[in-house]
């Protein structure tokens, strides 16, 4: 049985994924036809571009050059899995990052917008949580000197009267 050309298989990696030439491409900083190029059989698939699609697509080099074994690389994204174990997410924390990152931009974009909405909200609570506690700290204050001032006077009344 023949094998295919690296050129082949880029292009099977593209379709696999189901990404346009254009799309492609911008994942790896080519353009659609710098994509079409690489795909076309006998031309050079450079090793920066062979590191990129490897990389951004988790693909098996061994597969892309060589068209040996599985094509993607199965289990867990190594960074993906060095950013969960950094900051101790929770499988639950895992799936919410990895729904996130699954969305187009645009959705991301909104998700973020209620995001900084929610956290403006919430900083104004806390502001005026503290203006209440320093409002409510200057009150008892006040109070703690008229009781002060209260006593000192019934004490100085009382030796008035003896």
């Amino acid at each position: 049985m023949e094998k295919i050309s690296i050129n082949a298989r880029v292009k099977a990696i593209r379709k696999a994924k189901g990404l346009s030439q254009a799309e492609f491409g911008k994942a790896i900083s080519l353009k659609q036809g710098g994509v079409s190029y690489i795909e076309q059989e006998g031309n050079t698939v450079t090793e920066q571009n062979v590191s990129l699609i490897c990389q951004k697509f988790r693909v098996r080099r061994e597969w892309l050059v060589d068209g040996e074994g599985e094509m993607f690389i199965s289990g867990e994204p190594g960074i993906f899995a060095e950013f969960a174990r950094e900051y101790k997410l929770t499988a639950q924390e895992q799936e919410v990052a990895k729904y996130l990152l699954s969305l187009s931009e645009a959705e991301r974009g909104n998700i973020m917008g209620y995001l900084r909405n929610i956290a403006a909200a919430m900083e104004r609570g806390r502001q005026a949580e503290a203006k209440a506690a320093k409002y409510h700290h200057l009150v008892d204050e006040g109070l703690a000197a008229e009781e002060e001032d209260a006593e000192a006077s019934s004490f100085s009344d009382s030796e008035n009267e003896a």
